[in-house]
């Protein structure tokens, strides 16, 4: 299934400041920076499992990893 995920200017700003901050650390250890689009994918990938509806009807995130 292919599918589009529309981000806020927000969530945008928040993904590269989290993907600038990631990079640094994967290039001082001699790694392939990411691109932007696959750090969303692999936070995604992690912590789907983990949301959840609580008491409140709120969605959370729960036991993470």
């Amino acid at each position: 299934m292919a599918a589009n995920l529309r981000l806020t200017k927000k969530e945008q700003k928040l993904l590269r400041e989290k993907a600038i901050e990631i990079n640094k650390l994967l290039v001082a250890k001699e790694k392939a920076p990411l691109r932007d689009s696959e750090i969303a994918h692999i936070i995604l990938e992690k912590t789907i499992g983990c949301v959840k509806v609580n008491s409140r009807g709120e969605v959370i995130l729960e036991d993470l990893p």
